[in-house]
């Protein structure tokens, strides 16, 4: 296959400059549908909103599908979109139904606030320069709506220089059929323990630490079990998740700790932008203090 058409980040990259492709000018390309900025290395999402008076259920639907984020960077967005969208359904409106007042003035303010990522820019970058030290980290969480999971990488040099970036996140919205907390709880787990094996496997980084986090105190105590001695929904996914990685990766992390929480219920776009966090992994990934303790306190009599 012929290279046509050449995009990088490092001129080197580029030794003739007749053959640069405008590599100088270049601000803005798109890299598998996802856009990059190759004098600043990083990733954009870009959305273009269209306000009206009125929307259908239809509009709604279309406007989700519209935003482009395979990584998963824009979650608690669209985890906000998608819970929106149940509501929707859960209220027995048909597709070419318009929004009721209260709805309409919710989708049309969220619409307003989704301009907002057009204003994020996420570094491609995921390592420190001449890593010595990488973890992967990953946090699950749930709410009766939805359920999510989210990835980072931590990386440290010799020179204690420290990196800690979102790698990816997944949500799904909580089934209409309602179950517990904890039963969400433990579908967040497998949702992240599916997630990480994928991550380690794309990014060839089988050598790196893992830390799987949750702050549900059930779930971890569940994995401390044998199958057999669960109820069956419980059983079945707790054997999947100690299939795929042992309990003892599992660790309790507080709840205001825990930036899969952000997935579980969902973000607006503006306030989205003040959480800093959610790009760059909770407090204590970044400092020199322990991680939180991984005791678990919990009955043993569970089901």
């Amino acid at each position: 296959m012929e290279l046509h058409k050449l995009c990088a980040n490092h001129e080197k990259l580029s030794p003739d400059p007749e053959q640069n492709y405008n590599f100088a000018t270049l601000t803005e390309t798109k890299m598998l549908g996802v856009s990059w900025k190759p004098n600043l290395d990083c990733f954009l999402i870009k959305v273009k909103v269209c306000l009206d008076s009125s929307y259908t259920k239809r509009d709604v639907l279309s406007t989700v599908a519209k935003i482009f984020d395979p990584v998963g960077l824009m979650a608690p967005v669209i985890s906000k979109a998608k819970i929106f969208l149940q509501r929707l359904w859960r209220s027995k409106l048909e597709w070419n139904d318009l929004l009721p007042a209260e709805e309409y003035r919710e989708w049309q303010q969220f619409l307003v606030s989704l301009e907002n990522i057009n204003n994020i820019e996420i570094p491609r970058r995921i390592l420190v320069a001449f890593p010595e030290v990488i973890e992967i980290h990953g946090f699950a969480d749930a709410s009766e709506r939805c359920y999510g999971a989210a990835v980072y990488c931590k990386s440290k040099n010799l020179k204690s220089e420290t990196l800690v970036r979102l790698i990816t996140s997944k949500s799904r919205v909580a089934p209409i059929k309602s179950l517990t907390i904890p039963r969400l709880e433990l579908c967040a787990a497998v949702l992240l323990a599916k997630l990480v094996k994928r991550v380690v496997a794309a990014l060839q980084l089988e050598t790196a630490e893992l830390y799987l986090w949750s702050d549900s105190m059930i779930v971890l105590a569940w994995l401390r079990k044998e199958p057999m001695d669960l109820k069956t929904f419980v059983q079945n996914r707790v054997a999947k998740i100690q299939e795929l990685y042992p309990n003892q990766l599992w660790r309790h992390v507080p709840s205001d700790q825990n930036p899969a929480d952000l997935v579980s219920r969902g973000v607006d776009p503006d306030k989205l932008l003040q959480q800093n966090f959610w790009f760059n992994g909770p407090a204590f990934l970044s400092g020199d203090d322990d991680y939180p303790n991984r005791t678990i306190n919990c009955r043993e009599k569970l089901d």
